[in-house]
């Protein structure tokens, strides 16, 4: 899963459970670092709202992610990441590194498929993906 869909469900976006329902008898799987982008988000709230509405959403948040496998980065997972975004990078592609890295993972793990709202971001990617719109 990419990190967008960890928001959206979050936020109660009706489309992506429709995407989502197919596969709750399956093990889900997001990438650490989708774990580190959510956190990157609690942490601007709670510099820019309020200790009560970060501690709100953070809690929301862990549940949220509590109903996914998290796949530990390791070396190779980074290195090929690392080798692809250079690669891209040197095509004139610019892809954030933590894209890289979801993609990578996903395909590495052998990823049935890759769930994202933005699968524009993974185009480069020997992946099979599944968007929605929300």
């Amino acid at each position: 899963m990419d990190t967008t869909v960890i928001i959206d469900i979050w936020r109660g976006r009706s489309k992506v459970k429709s995407v989502l329902k197919p596969y709750s008898d399956q093990t889900t799987c997001i990438s650490a670092i989708t774990i580190a982008e959510i956190y990157d988000g609690l942490g601007y709230t709670k510099e820019k709202k309020s200790e009560k509405i970060y501690l709100q959403i953070k809690d929301q948040m862990e549940k949220v992610l509590s109903e996914f496998h998290v796949i530990p980065l390791n070396s190779h997972i980074l290195q090929e990441s690392g080798q692809l975004k250079g690669f891209l990078r040197a095509k004139g592609i610019t892809l954030d590194l933590a894209d890289c890295i979801i993609g990578t993972t996903a395909k590495l793990m052998n990823a049935e498929k890759l769930i994202t709202r933005n699968e524009r971001h993974f185009q480069d990617f020997e992946l099979t993906t599944e968007s929605y719109e929300i």
